[in-house]
């Protein structure tokens, strides 16, 4: 839907400009709802509408980057991640559902309560248990893991 010549979806009301490198919004609109949508895992569905009534939602990682972010983890098949800047945890949910069940992700953000804004969808889709978040700057956070390794 075009309104005042910006592209936005029916299904999160969402500004569909500059994160993207399509020139055309309407292409991208189209991709969304015919590829990336419907095959989006309803976890990251919800998180996705969830994080998009977020003031600082223009932070977030779109769906068509989230399963980008999954399918490069498969690929690698990564089992030991490492996420600075976390903001709701869509980018997270999207490593986590790739990784084994015994994958880890180190989280880092200096936002708790983003963090635990989308948490709740994080243990509903069972991979909570993967992710160790950290609250703080990442250089002091990975700092003091150094340190208490010592």
């Amino acid at each position: 839907m075009a309104i005042n010549g910006e592209t936005k979806t029916e299904s999160t009301n969402e500004d569909i400009r500059p994160k993207n490198i399509l020139a055309s919004g309407a292409l991208y609109h189209y991709i969304l709802e015919t590829s990336v949508y419907p095959r989006e895992p309803e976890p990251m569905k919800e998180l996705r509408e969830i994080t998009a009534k977020h003031p600082g939602s223009i932070i977030t990682t779109t769906a068509d980057e989230g399963q980008f972010l999954n399918m490069l983890m498969k690929l690698m098949n990564a089992k030991n991640m490492m996420e600075i800047s976390v903001f709701t945890g869509y980018s997270l949910l999207a490593i986590a559902l790739a990784l084994p069940e015994d994958g880890k992700i180190l989280a880092m953000d200096i936002n708790r309560e983003n963090y635990e804004m989308g948490l709740p969808i994080l243990e509903k889709a069972g991979v909570a248990h993967k992710i160790d978040f950290r609250e703080g700057l990442a250089l002091p956070v990975l700092d003091q893991m150094i340190a208490d390794v010592r």
